[in-house]
């Protein structure tokens, strides 16, 4: 996930090997657009081109990479606003985004409802967003760190989830261990 839909810091992580990006807050076609143009060399798009980096072997592995990366990459759109879900038909028929990623946190502040991504509004609003991506051919992902909700949205077609974050994952069993410990050391 790159932190924002920024040509110079798109170079970077694909310069660096990534094959996948997924770009954050993408409320429109053109901002689709722009976003698919930072991972395209021209003349299909403004990548800037670099010899000697990890994404081609540094030279070494793969002469044809830069005629072959556009269909080596996947860009993968966040949908986190209630104007983003009202564009899912146009910024999908940007040719080069792979994927559409529901952001509920985002999506439930703006609409209204932050902190609250399972009001009912929002919920909705999400099942109706699967309903849409999927009817236009592209795949659908989300994130959560409620198994719960992980397996409402893939019920829903939804094709891949986000079961939490590094930090969150790190952060429960360090809690975990801690409590673990506390209750050991209590009985000594």
């Amino acid at each position: 996930r790159v932190p924002w839909n920024e040509p110079v810091m798109v170079k970077r992580v694909l310069d660096c090997g990534a094959q996948t990006i997924l770009f954050p807050w993408v409320n429109t076609a053109e901002e689709a657009e722009a976003a698919v143009a930072s991972t395209r060399y021209p003349p299909s798009g403004m990548r800037g081109v670099m010899s000697l980096a990890r994404m081609n072997n540094y030279g070494a592995a793969n002469p044809s990479y830069y005629h072959e990366a556009a269909g080596q990459l996947c860009n993968i759109v966040q949908i986190e606003t209630k104007k983003a879900v009202d564009n899912i038909e146009e910024i999908a028929a940007v040719e080069g985004v792979d994927a559409l990623f529901i952001g509920p946190s985002d999506l439930s502040a703006s609409m209204g409802h932050i902190g609250n991504p399972n009001h009912p509004e929002v919920r909705d609003t999400i099942e109706g967003a699967f309903r849409r991506i999927k009817a236009t051919g592209k795949a659908s992902g989300f994130l959560t760190a409620n198994h719960a909700d992980c397996k409402w949205a893939l019920e829903l077609g939804c094709n891949f989830v986000a079961v939490g974050s590094d930090v969150q994952m790190l952060t429960a069993a360090a809690r975990a261990a801690a409590a673990d410990f506390h209750s050991f050391c209590e009985k000594l």
